[in-house]
C-alpha cells in the first residue's frame, strides 16, 4: 500500500490535463527563510546553459556509465526561498575511464541539475579515495556572462528569516572515501544541523559543499552535507516507443467516462474527454490506440495490442511506455491498477481521508471490446457519482512510473469511446433555459444576466461530434449577432473583460457548465443591451478536400495590399487601413450562398471582434 502525503482536506480542486505533466519528486519542506544575496534564474538563462563555454562539461564523456543512488541533506533554492531537502530519489552518474583513474560526476550537487542544467565534473581516484578539485564549472549564464562553480562553505544565520554563506577558500578539493566492499562514495568532513525541524533556521546551518556565482562571489543557494553515494547501477535505457501513427485504417473516437487524478494541485475526479485514435491493421491483426490515457493525452505515443476481429477484443499488454523523461531517466507505463480511500491518523493525532493505491501485478493485459462504433474498457469498476469517499474507489487503466513502481497520479474506469462524425456535419440546436435567468446588480442599475442553455453533443442525425470543432454563435433581440469559440475566455468576471467582444461576459468554465453572461444596463439615458429574446448557434467545421463546391476553410485576407489612411479628428490621431477580404462562397454543407446575408467577424490586436453584413 502506497500512502498519499496530500490530506483530503477539499475535494473541489480545479485541475485540467495540460497539469498532468512530470510532477514526480521527493517531499521537502518549504518555509519562509531567505537568501542573503539570491541569483535570480529565469527560464532563458536555464535553457541557454546549453551555450556554455567548453569548461562547462553539458556531454557525457566516454567511458563506463553507473547511475548511483545518494542520501544526505542540505538545502536550495526553491521560489525565493530556501527549502530543506532530502537526497533520496535523486541520482548521480558516475562515468570511469578504461582505467578507473579518471571519473566524471553529473550533478555532483544533489537538486543543482534541476536549477542549472545537468552539468559534469572531473574527479580522480587514488587508492579508496575520490578527489573533485573546487572551482569546476557547472553552469554558464549568457545574461550574467558569470559561471557558477563548486567551492565549500558555511551557512549562517544572519537574522531571524535571512541565512547567508561564506566559501572557505582554503578547501581546494573535496573527497569521498570509497568503500569497495559495499560500492560507496562518502563525503568527506561535512557537518550536518542537529535540527531537522523546517521552521527551526538552525535546520538551514551546516559546512558543505555548494556552489557560487564567480561575478560577484553570491551563493548560488544550494549547499549539502552527509552526502553517500551508494547502489551503482547500470543506467536505464529509454524505452522504444511507438511515436508515429502506425500502418492501418485510421478510426477517431469520442470518450466518455472517468478520471481519478493527482497533480500539483491536489486529487480530484474528473470526466475523460477529447479524442482517441484507434488503427486496426488487417494484414497483421494487430490494434494500435494513441494516448490510451486521456491524463497523459499530448504526449502522442500508440500502444500495440492484437485484435480479434471475431470477438470484436483488443488485447493490450501492461508495461507499455507512454512516456520517458529523458533527463530524470524513468517514464510513465501503462498498467492496470485500483484506488481507494482509507482513513488514518497523522502525526498531530488528526484523522483524515487518504488515497491508497495498488499495483495489480498479476494482470498482463488491458482489454477493449469493439462494438460497432463503440469502443469500450472492460472489467473496469468504480462510480464517480458517488458520495466521497465511495467515487474515490476505482479500478482500471493505470498510470505508473517505471523507476519505483508507484502510481503516476491517474487511473481511469468506465471509459467508452465513441467514433466521431468527422465530415461536415450540423450539430443539434442547443435547448435554452430562458425561465433561469440570473440577474446580477451591479449597484448603479446595471448588471449582468446570464442565461442557461444546454449545447449539442451530437449531429442533427444523432451522431457524435467533435466539441473541438464547435463554435457558437449567440443571436440578441437587436440583431446583433456575435461568433466566438468557448475556450478563449477567461474564468474570473470581476477582472478585465476588454478581450470580450460586444459586452458579452463569458468564458469557457460557463460554456462547460452551460451558461453565457450578458451584460445590459437600466441607467438612466442608455438603452438596454438587449431585451428578452437570446438565440445560441451551435456551429461545426472541420477541414474537408479541396475539390470544387467544397466549403471555404476561412475567408482570405490579403495582408500585402493593406492600404492606411491617416485620419486626425480634434488632434486625436486614428489610422484607417483597408484589406482586401475574399470570403467563402460555400457553407459546411457544401451550398452555394447568399453572399448579402453572409456576416463575416473582423478582429483587431486587443481581441475586439466586429460583426459586418
Amino acid at each position: 500500500m502506497k500512502k498519499l502525503s496530500v490530506l483530503f482536506v477539499a475535494l473541489a480542486v480545479a485541475a485540467s490535463a495540460s497539469a498532468a505533466g512530470q510532477f514526480k519528486s521527493s517531499v521537502r519542506s518549504i518555509n519562509k527563510y531567505q537568501i542573503k544575496k539570491e541569483s535570480v534564474l529565469s527560464k532563458k538563462d536555464i535553457a541557454q546553459a546549453k551555450k556554455s563555454p567548453s569548461r562547462v562539461i553539458t556531454e557525457q564523456p566516454e567511458g563506463t556509465a553507473y547511475d548511483f543512488q545518494r542520501t544526505g541533506g542540505g538545502v536550495y533554492v526553491s521560489g525565493g526561498y530556501l527549502t530543506l531537502g532530502d537526497q533520496a530519489g535523486t541520482k548521480a552518474r558516475f562515468v570511469f575511464d578504461a582505467d578507473g583513474t579518471t571519473v566524471y560526476v553529473r550533478d555532483l550537487l544533489y537538486n543543482s541539475g534541476n536549477g542549472f542544467g545537468h552539468a559534469w565534473v572531473q574527479g580522480t581516484i587514488e587508492g579508496n579515495t575520490l578527489t573533485v578539485p573546487m572551482g569546476q564549472s557547472i553552469y554558464w549564464s549568457d545574461q550574467y556572462q558569470a559561471d557558477v562553480v563548486l567551492c565549500w562553505g558555511t551557512t549562517s544565520a544572519t537574522g531571524e528569516t535571512q541565512i547567508g554563506f561564506t566559501r572557505d577558500e582554503s578547501v581546494t578539493a573535496v573527497t569521498y572515501t570509497i568503500d569497495t566492499e559495499n560500492q560507496t562514495y562518502t563525503l568527506n568532513g561535512t557537518v550536518g544541523p542537529e535540527s531537522t525541524d523546517a521552521s527551526d533556521i538552525n535546520a538551514y546551518l551546516g559546512t558543505g559543499l555548494s556552489a557560487y556565482w564567480t561575478d560577484d562571489n553570491s551563493w548560488s543557494g544550494y549547499i549539502e552535507w552527509n552526502t553517500v553515494f551508494c547502489n551503482p547501477a547500470e543506467p536505464a535505457v529509454a524505452p522504444t516507443m511507438i511515436t508515429e501513427q502506425p500502418e492501418g485504417e485510421l478510426f477517431t473516437y469520442l470518450r466518455s467516462g472517468d478520471c481519478i487524478y493527482s497533480s500539483l494541485f491536489g486529487l480530484g475526479t474528473t470526466p475523460v474527454e477529447g479524442k482517441m485514435k484507434v488503427v486496426f491493421n488487417d494484414e497483421t491483426g494487430k490494434a494500435y490506440i494513441q494516448n490510451p490515457l486521456w491524463w497523459l493525452d499530448g504526449s502522442n505515443t500508440w500502444v500495440e495490442g492484437d485484435f480479434d476481429a471475431m470477438t470484436g477484443v483488443i488485447t493490450v499488454p501492461v508495461g507499455q511506455y507512454l512516456t520517458w523523461y529523458e533527463d530524470s531517466e524513468y517514464g510513465v507505463q501503462l498498467m492496470w491498477g485500483s484506488t481507494y480511500v482509507y482513513q488514518d491518523v497523522d502525526e498531530n493525532g488528526e484523522t483524515g481521508y487518504y488515497l491508497g493505491t495498488e499495483l495489480d501485478t498479476e494482470a498482463e493485459y488491458i482489454y477493449f471490446q469493439v462494438d460497432g462504433d463503440k469502443i469500450m474498457l472492460l472489467n473496469s469498476e468504480g462510480d464517480a457519482t458517488l458520495e466521497f469517499p465511495e467515487n474515490y474507489n476505482a479500478t482500471g487503466m493505470y498510470a505508473m512510473y517505471s523507476d519505483d513502481q508507484s502510481w503516476a497520479g491517474a487511473l481511469e474506469f468506465g471509459v467508452n469511446a465513441q467514433i466521431l462524425n468527422i465530415v461536415p456535419a450540423v450539430p443539434a440546436d442547443p435547448i435554452i433555459d430562458t425561465e433561469n435567468e440570473v440577474w446580477r446588480d451591479g449597484g448603479d442599475e446595471s448588471g449582468y444576466s446570464r442565461f442557461y442553455f444546454t449545447l449539442p453533443t451530437t449531429d442533427i442525425d444523432g451522431n457524435p461530434i467533435d466539441p473541438e470543432l464547435l463554435s457558437y454563435s449567440i443571436y440578441t433581440d437587436d440583431d446583433q449577432l456575435f461568433t466566438f469559440e468557448a475556450a478563449t475566455y477567461t474564468y474570473d468576471l470581476e477582472e478585465d473583460m476588454t478581450e470580450i467582444p460586444y459586452s458579452i461576459y463569458s468564458s469557457g468554465y460557463d460554456f462547460y457548465s452551460n451558461g453565457c453572461y450578458f451584460y445590459r444596463t437600466n441607467a438612466e439615458g442608455f438603452e438596454p443591451f438587449f431585451q428578452n429574446r437570446i438565440g445560441v448557434q451551435a456551429i461545426y467545421t472541420v477541414d474537408v478536400p479541396e475539390v470544387e463546391g467544397a466549403p471555404a476553410k476561412a475567408p482570405v485576407v490579403n495582408k500585402s495590399n493593406i492600404v492606411y489612411y491617416e485620419l486626425n479628428y480634434d488632434a486625436i490621431e486614428s489610422v484607417k487601413a483597408e484589406l482586401d477580404v475574399n470570403a467563402p462562397v460555400y457553407n459546411v454543407m457544401g451550398q452555394k450562398m447568399n453572399s448579402k446575408n453572409l456576416p463575416a467577424g473582423i478582429y483587431i490586436q486587443n481581441g475586439r471582434k466586429f460583426i459586418v453584413k
